[in-house]
Order: C-alpha cells, then sequence, then structure tokens
C-alpha cells in the first residue's frame, strides 16, 4: 500500500464483541465497493468488491503492502474459487473481451498490477471506517520528517532522535527514565491482609471477623465424603488427616508440562471439582482490596474489574513441605495474578516470600496461622516460593484474578466499595514530568516517537486469543500509558521481535543496551530491513547507498555533509500480537528472519524510535528450522512495548481546542 497502515484496530471497543466490530466495518466496506460498481461503471470498483472479499476472508491481509492471494486461496479454496468466479463475471460484464479467456482470472498478468493498485484505495478506505487503526501511519510520517544524524568516522549507537546529541536533550531523558523506573519500584505488586475467628454464634462477617472455616471434600475415587471446621484443635489425626490422606502430590508448570518433582515442589492438592468451602473472598472485602492496589483504574480505564476464580486447595505439611522460587503460569491471557488465603490451622514456618523488580515482601503467616485466616494477592508475574514448614500443615486455598470490562459502573456499586479507584492522570508525578518536558521547545522540538519497555511481564505470545492490553496493563505501566494518551498523543501496544539479540538500538549516554540483562544470544542469523514500498522503501533503502558513500568518503578522506539522512539502527516492530508458533520452514546462514517468518510474524525495520527503558521481559514469538552444517532450531523472542507519537513543537503549543 501507498501509506503503511502498521497497526490493527486497538481495544477502543467492547472485547467480548471485538469479531462483531471487525464483521461490521468489513461489511461497511463492502457496501462501499458495491455502490461504487453501479456509480462508476468502470474495473476498478470489482476489483475492489473482490479485495474486500479477500479481507473477510483473512482480516490480517490488512497489514501487507499487497495481497497475497496464493496464501489466502491455500486456507480458503472453495470461497476464493467463489470470489474469482464473481470477479469474472463483473469483469465481462463491465469491460468485455478484457481478460484472457484461456487463464485463470487470478493468473492474468493485466489484473497482478491492479491488484496491488487498488489494495491501496481499499486500505485508505479502510482507514476511514476504522480510523484507531491509523497508528501505524501516524508513526511513520513521524518518524520520516526527523533529521537523521550524520556519520563521523565510527557510528555510536543512538535512539535516532538527533537531538540526542545535545547534553541537555540526554539529561531530560534520563530524567524520564528514572521517572519511569521510580514508577516500577515504588508500584504495588502484592498486598495482603487478616481476618480473626470470631467463634461466636450469628455474628456477621460485616465486623470484619470470620465464623470457622468449613471444608468438604470426596475421595479421589468419589465413594466417600468427608468434612472438616478450622480452626481445630488437634492437626495430626482425625479430619486434617484425612484431608491430607486424600489430596493428590501437587505439581508445577514448566515450559507448557506440568512437573512432578518433591525436590522442588512437596506438598498436597485437591482440584475445585473435589472440594468445597464455606469462604469466599469477596464476603470480607478481599477483591474490592486486591482491585484497588493491584488494578487501581485510571480515568478512562476506569472499568476495570477483577473475576475471581477458585483454583487448589493445597496442603504444605511439616517437617518438609515447601515451594522454591518459581513464576507462575498463567493460566489465560486475561489473568493478572494470584490470591492465595491461607485458611486457620497451626503450623510453623512456611513463609510466603514475594519478589518483582528487586522488592520482597516476606509474609510469615505461622504466629497466627491458628487463629485467624491470613491472605496475600501478586501479580502473576511476580517471583515467589513457600518456605519450608517445621511443624503443622499449612492448609491454602489459591485463587486466580482475571481481567473483566464491565460497561457501567453504577453510584451504588461505588458506595458498596467505599472508596473510589479512579486515580486521575494529573495527580501522578510521572505526568508533571511529562508535561514539563514537552512544554520545553528544545525537548523533541521536531517530534518523534517514544518507546517505553513493558516493565511487567504479559502473555502477549500466548496460544489463546483475545489478549487484552492495555486493560490488563499492571503497576507503572498502567501509569506510563494513562499519562502518555491523557496528554493527548497516539498511543499503542506493540510487541517488539529482537533484532541480532538487541530489541531496540542501545544510547551510551542513557546507559541504554537495548538488550535484556543476561540474556543470551540464541541464534546466528543476521537481520534485514523488510521490503516495503512507498515512503517506508525510500526511508530504508537510502541507508545502504548512503552507507556505500561513507565508505568512499573514508577512504578517501573526503568531508561529511552537514545534514542529511544517514543510517540509523532500527526497531522491528510487529503490527499486532501473535500467537507462538512454530514453522518447517526454515533459513540457511544467508536468511533472515523476512524470509522464515514474513508471512505469519510480519515485522516493520523502523529507525528512528527514541527508546526510554531496557526491555524486561520477553516471549518466544516463534520457532523455525536452521540449516547449516548441522539441522536445527532457531527461536526468536518479543518484548511488549508502549509506543507514542510526541508531535513537533509547533503542534504541542497550540492551545487546545
Amino acid at each position: 500500500m501507498g501509506q503503511v497502515r502498521l497497526f490493527p484496530n486497538r481495544p477502543s471497543v467492547d472485547k467480548n464483541k471485538g469479531h462483531d466490530a471487525v464483521s461490521a466495518i468489513l461489511t461497511q466496506l463492502e457496501t462501499w465497493a458495491k455502490e461504487r460498481m453501479d456509480e462508476e461503471g468502470n474495473m476498478d470498483p470489482c476489483i475492489d468488491k473482490f479485495l474486500v472479499g479477500v479481507l473477510k476472508l483473512d482480516p490480517s491481509q490488512r497489514h501487507r503492502f499487497s495481497p497475497d492471494l496464493e496464501a489466502v486461496k491455500a486456507a480458503n479454496a472453495s470461497e476464493m474459487q467463489r470470489l474469482a468466479f464473481n470477479l469474472k463475471t463483473s469483469l465481462d460484464h463491465q469491460v468485455p473481451g478484457y481478460l484472457d479467456s484461456a487463464l485463470d482470472v487470478l493468473d492474468d498478468p493485466k489484473l497482478k498490477p491492479k491488484f496491488s493498485q487498488r489494495w491501496d484505495a481499499v486500505g485508505k478506505q479502510l482507514d476511514q471506517l476504522d480510523p484507531t487503526g491509523s497508528f501505524g501511519g501516524t508513526m511513520l510520517e513521524t518518524l520520516i520528517a526527523l533529521p537523521q544524524q550524520p556519520s563521523k568516522g565510527k557510528k555510536k549507537k543512538t535512539t535516532g532522535a538527533s537531538a540526542l546529541t545535545s547534553a541537555a536533550f540526554t539529561e531530560a531523558c534520563q530524567q524520564l527514565r528514572e521517572a519511569i523506573e521510580n514508577e516500577t519500584s515504588s508500584a504495588s505488586f502484592t498486598c495482603g491482609g487478616i481476618i480473626p475467628i470470631n467463634r461466636t454464634e450469628g455474628h456477621s462477617a460485616s465486623d470484619n471477623t470470620s465464623s470457622a472455616v468449613g471444608v468438604y471434600w470426596k475421595t479421589q475415587d468419589k465413594s466417600t465424603t468427608h468434612s472438616l471446621d478450622l480452626p481445630v484443635t488437634d492437626n495430626l489425626t482425625g479430619p486434617v488427616g484425612s484431608l491430607i490422606a486424600d489430596c493428590q502430590p501437587a505439581s508445577f508448570g514448566r515450559g507448557g508440562e506440568d512437573i512432578l518433582d518433591p525436590e522442588y515442589r512437596r506438598a498436597g492438592k485437591l482440584d475445585p471439582g473435589y472440594f468445597a468451602t464455606t469462604f469466599h473472598p469477596a464476603d470480607f472485602g478481599i477483591v474490592d482490596i486486591v482491585e484497588r492496589t493491584l488494578l487501581p483504574d485510571i480515568s478512562s480505564m476506569r472499568s476495570r474489574k477483577l473475576r475471581v476464580e477458585l483454583y487448589k486447595l493445597n496442603v504444605y505439611s511439616g517437617p518438609s513441605g515447601h515451594f522454591r522460587k518459581h513464576v507462575d503460569t498463567p493460566r489465560s491471557e486475561h489473568q493478572i495474578g494470584s490470591l492465595v488465603v491461607c485458611l486457620p490451622c497451626e503450623f510453623e514456618g512456611g513463609n510466603l516470600v514475594v519478589r518483582h523488580n528487586g522488592q520482597e515482601t516476606n509474609f510469615d503467616w505461622s504466629p497466627q496461622s491458628g487463629s485467624t485466616i491470613q491472605w496475600a494477592a501478586f501479580y502473576s508475574d511476580c517471583e515467589h516460593e513457600i518456605e519450608t514448614i517445621t511443624r503443622g500443615d499449612r492448609i491454602t486455598l489459591t485463587y486466580n484474578l482475571y481481567v473483566r470490562d464491565v460497561t457501567e459502573m453504577t453510584e451504588r456499586v461505588e458506595a458498596e466499595i467505599g472508596l473510589s479507584s479512579t486515580i486521575q492522570p494529573r495527580s501522578l508525578s510521572l505526568y508533571g514530568l511529562v508535561e514539563s518536558l514537552l512544554g520545553t521547545p528544545g525537548f523533541m522540538k521536531e517530534g518523534g516517537v517514544l518507546g517505553i519497555f513493558c516493565s511487567h511481564a504479559y502473555p502477549h505470545a500466548s496460544d489463546k486469543t483475545g489478549l487484552q492490553l492495555p486493560q490488563a496493563f499492571k503497576g507503572a505501566d498502567l501509569v506510563v500509558y494513562a499519562v502518555l494518551k491523557s496528554l493527548g498523543f497516539k498511543v499503542s501496544v506493540v510487541p517488539i521481535l529482537e533484532l541480532n539479540g538487541s530489541f531496540g538500538p542501545g544510547n551510551d549516554a542513557l546507559g541504554i543496551t537495548g538488550q535484556i540483562k543476561d540474556a543470551k544470544l540464541r541464534y546466528e542469523h543476521s537481520y534485514s530491513p523488510r521490503p516495503s514500498s512507498g515512503k517506508l522503501t525510500w526511508m530504508l533503502t537510502t541507508q545502504p547507498i548512503l552507507e556505500g558513500m561513507d565508505i568512499f568518503r573514508n577512504k578517501h578522506d573526503l568531508p561529511t555533509p552537514p545534514a542529511r539522512f544517514n543510517k540509523a539502527e532500527g526497531t522491528r516492530v510487529g503490527p499486532e500480537f501473535r500467537k507462538y508458533f512454530t514453522t518447517e520452514t526454515g533459513g540457511w546462514e544467508e536468511e533472515d528472519i523476512d524470509v522464515i517468518g514474513a508471512e505469519v510474524w510480519p515485522s516493520y525495520y523502523l529507525p528512528g524510535i527514541t527508546w526510554i527503558t531496557e526491555p524486561k521481559h520477553e516471549e518466544m514469538a516463534f520457532t523455525h528450522m536452521t540449516y547449516g552444517n548441522e539441522a536445527g532450531l532457531g527461536t526468536r523472542y518479543s518484548c511488549a512495548a508502549i509506543l507514542a507519537v510526541i508531535p513537533p513543537f509547533s503542534v504541542r503549543s497550540q492551545p487546545s481546542e
């Protein structure tokens, strides 16, 4: 297409109706094509109608510079045959004798260039119907307008913004980076509480106490049912012993598999289908507290709420029950964390230690284990462990926490919560800093694109569908996104593919390497810019030409022009989040990522993004075959990042309407 539309419709619609929204847009597009057939009376509307049909079969084709008809045909043979028949019928009526009757209509050499030409017109109409998909075009226009750094001998790594040569600009970027990192370190990643047991009959949970907790379970063969009231006075015999005996060994997840290893985890478990309990966290306000702490609502993202799902009953028994350091495997792309409720039963040891970004919280529940219910909630990307239980039995309920959308929050609901969890972006310290920097003429005077890697891990390459970013953002990521959005900038969340082991250009002045700390290079193949069209083609193809001129100029000791477009290191940006996949398509040493993954993981090589933070969390994007002296597998990784298009100061300084 003439203008690159990198990004799909971001979640401005109800996620549960996302598929319906896409269908509605394509239906409008189809109506547009049909109406033009009657109005114009030429062949272009016939081709447009055909291409709209192709988009309906495969909406992901939207992100291509020209339609891959062979790929769509391979996946939708009968539907493509019908579209081709209708195209031929329409063209024979509109322009009789134009087609070669001896050829398949899709193989007609006169039509192939027409498909590419009309693809741009269809794309522009789609952008009008779906304006939120135009983020990529705005970003591209901004990056192209940036003046590029001339080379002076050996080039240093740069973020691509010419102003980075200014000490003042570098200092401003450093302030922004430190502010974001402070948000990351100070953001709450866990919370907890305590509920005393009240043995008085008929008391209400409104006094923040609980009666004895009933647990009911059946044996694995479902032949016998047992019950237990907690707390009890004797943990060694009776109902507690029966519960322990009926538990199965608890496993843990590793690489998509359930592993049973007592050296790593020694505990018993019951699945929800085998037990029930009288305890529910919503009865004691726990869900509301967790929402306000781990899922705060900010401005337009106010509709976020939690769904709590009972996952397991676990028993860790002394003197050896434990669970070593680990990070939970999310059960869904909507899962943001876990809630652990420790039921009243005496034990010693067994501290729950939760860590995130160098911060640590230690929950020591043993001193009050026999007389209270104690709980802790934490994000799903937190490392945590259960230290060894030295005596007694630590009985816990584990709940998965999922983010869900609520279209309406009534005043009654907020009154029940007792405290509005809505946070105004203007009240955040990061808001003031960003507003001040962007109000300074020297800061990104020509405009640009800011890149911030997500501080939390999200299953953005999940084999499940319906990823909800930014709705599922946590902590500092939520703050960064909300602040940039509230300042009126175009913001998008995208996957970034590693480029020769880096996710973005480094910058020595900012202390940025573009690499994940302690990550190892996993492949030997190099990358090259993705072939494209229009301005992006000019933007990228001038680089090797100018680099050749640099070599000639340096060899003959010629001066470098003071200002011109020059080679800049770039970032490989994915147009949308995609699930992890494997492919038999392989690469020899001279082949690169574009040859191997262009059809399933398309990406765009874009110089000029100003990266403020380092990448922190990666996921496998895809695995492919490699060939050389020996055949093998190569795995490519991606990170989730927030990109914001910053207009030039001349635009930013204009008063808002």
